[in-house]
């Protein structure tokens, strides 16, 4: 399901959400707390990433000691706890499936989750013992903000929750202690039975200017106070607020790492390699659209936790085609977009990305691409054509079918109009072979940079013969068809967690290996570009890769600084800050 094309069910009638029974006493499975850090984008912070306690737990007016908030209303005493009904989880995952690895217990930012209670059978004003000592008293709904947009990777995720009554709801405290594990959850007294949290909701959310009934709602004696001076500003204005900051953030907070992708067109340029053109779902107006840099790539949601990148051929923001060769040994990326899409599926693709770049101050290109790598190079070549500000030549190396030809015939065609560009297609069915030394020989000119896009066997022949001709290490570049995030196994231990050990198989990451565990580490690009998935390292031995850590020097002895969860690897045994 496109998360831009989500048509909400009919709302609920809101009689039917008044006089729940009262719940049986249940146990507590666990509270959960957590620290303000860095989330989602770069200058955004949320403390929504929360840690399990198995130890007793104390708690204040203020909610669990230690826990934090990054947004300063937050901080309140009718906000100090949130609850949330564990079996909304399943709802999600099936309703939102490209998101389904992300709906599990906490996601929401809870500090306590139970599957017994709901928005529909607890009420505003019910006195609640916590275990033996802590008591508290239900104040409001959570309103859900834009940062779930980004959490769960879904444009209008706010919105969906509000509209959906599945946001959660606070408590204030009325008698502080500590909470031992196990603790049971009891009813002690229910004052208001007729105003359950999912009617209050309704109210705040759908029905929003009901002014008789906002009446009634800010009479309510344990309304949170912020709730209440909403409530009561409708009744003084004669409507609604506006809602939109609340639900996207403005321009710097909304969410738009992932976005609806509609397949226009798919058809094959080889055996093996398949072209899709994906234009946007939701418009983009004409002063927005922007033509792609040379060396983008965007990210596409697969199912679940598959998450492939590919390079951008040609286009716009808008519009654009990719190209995606067929991997014999596919785990169900290429596979998956060959077999298993056609033209109007929509799909979940990232922002787009430029981490591939032309030097801006290079008066010569050379681009050495090897199979599916010329997809990394043909906006490139047009960037260059167009701009006419530097040249380019273009080495390309194929088994037997030469894809995107038609677009290199027609490159090739302009070359007559202008000297000092050329393309030069090497197939080896043909017995064409691509020679490093002759091309790399007559590259030593310092204004002249050198492109690389293939397999690491070619990527490694182009290094080593740079070397041979004293170019400069930082006149090559490279760029693999995947993110490296293999290598050899190690162990990592969580020293937070007391000292558990994860182990972080060859073939997956340590990201992948620490949510495989249960542990929600905050992410975002997932190809060592953000920083958001930093880790911090007391002890041991890091290799580092991505880009998402400037000035980190890899490789050091005895710990400090972090890694980047998605792309760096451990040597042997390292310590984590988890």
């Amino acid at each position: 399901m496109a998360t831009s094309s989500w048509t909400p069910p009919a709302p609920p009638d809101p009689s039917t959400l008044c006089n729940p029974p009262p719940f049986d006493p249940f146990p507590l499975i666990h509270l959960r707390s957590g620290k303000v850090k860095p989330a989602f984008k770069p200058g955004m912070e949320s403390g929504i990433y929360k840690t399990a306690h198995t130890e007793p737990v104390k708690i204040d007016k203020n909610g669990i000691v230690g826990d934090e908030h990054a947004y300063e209303p937050h901080r309140h005493p009718d906000k100090a706890i949130h609850h949330y009904c564990s079996a909304h989880y399943a709802e999600w995952a099936s309703e939102i499936p490209e998101s389904a690895h992300l709906f599990k217990g906490g996601a929401f930012g809870e500090n306590l989750f139970n599957s017994e209670v709901s928005e529909k059978t607890l009420c505003i004003g019910d006195k609640i013992a916590l275990g033996d000592e802590v008591v508290l008293e239900l104040t409001e709904p959570r309103s859900p903000c834009y940062k779930l947009n980004h959490r769960f990777e879904v444009k209008n995720m706010a919105v969906r929750v509000q509209t959906l009554l599945r946001c959660g709801w606070l408590y204030r405290v009325l008698v502080p202690g500590t909470v031992q594990p196990g603790a049971m959850i009891r009813l002690l007294e229910r004052p208001c039975p007729e105003w359950t949290v999912a009617r209050v909701m309704y109210y705040l959310f759908i029905e929003r200017e009901n002014l008789a009934i906002n009446q009634q709602i800010v009479l309510l004696p344990a309304l949170g106070e912020e709730i209440r001076q909403k409530f009561q500003k409708r009744i003084e204005k004669g409507k609604g607020e506006n809602e939109l900051d609340r639900q996207f953030g403005g321009e710097v907070e909304k969410m738009d790492s992932w976005n609806p992708y509609r397949i226009v067109s798919k058809h094959r340029e080889t055996k093996t390699v398949v072209a899709l053109t994906l234009e946007s779902v939701d418009p983009i107006a004409p002063k927005d659209t922007r033509a792609v840099d040379p060396g983008s790539h965007i990210r596409v949601k697969l199912g679940g936790k598959l998450v492939r990148a590919y390079s951008i051929v040609s286009g716009t923001n808008a519009r654009f085609t990719l190209g995606v060769a067929l991997d014999p040994e596919s785990r169900g990326g290429s596979h998956y977009l060959h077999h298993d899409t056609q033209v109007g599926d929509v799909l979940t693709v990232s922002r787009i990305t430029c981490s591939f770049p032309l030097i801006p101050t290079a008066e010569k290109h050379i681009l050495i691409a090897g199979g599916i790598g010329i997809t990394a190079f043909l906006a490139a070549i047009n960037h260059v054509d167009a701009t006419k500000q530097s040249s380019y030549d273009l080495h390309f190396a194929v088994a037997d079918e030469v894809p995107f030809l038609d677009d290199l015939l027609l490159l090739q065609q302009r070359q007559r109009q202008r000297e000092g560009n050329h393309i030069h297609i090497y197939r080896k069915s043909h017995s064409q072979r691509l020679s490093l030394p002759s091309i790399l020989s007559r590259a030593q000119d310092t204004t002249t940079h050198i492109y690389v896009c293939g397999p690491t066997r070619l990527m490694d022949a182009v290094v080593s013969t740079a070397a041979q001709y004293s170019i400069p290490e930082d006149s090559v570049h490279l760029e693999a068809f995947t993110v490296a995030t293999s290598g050899d196994p190690f162990t990592a231990v969580l020293k937070v967690s007391g000292g558990n050990e994860v182990e972080v198989g060859a073939h997956e990451s340590l990201l992948d290996a620490l949510r495989r565990v249960g542990m929600d580490v905050a992410s975002s690009c997932e190809v060592g570009n953000c920083g958001t998935c930093r880790v911090e390292v007391c002890e041991g031995r890091v290799v580092h890769r991505g880009t998402g850590l400037e000035g980190l020097e890899g490789g050091g002895e005895g710990g400090g600084g972090g890694l980047l969860a998605c792309v760096s690897r451990g040597v042997g045994r390292i310590v984590l800050d988890l």
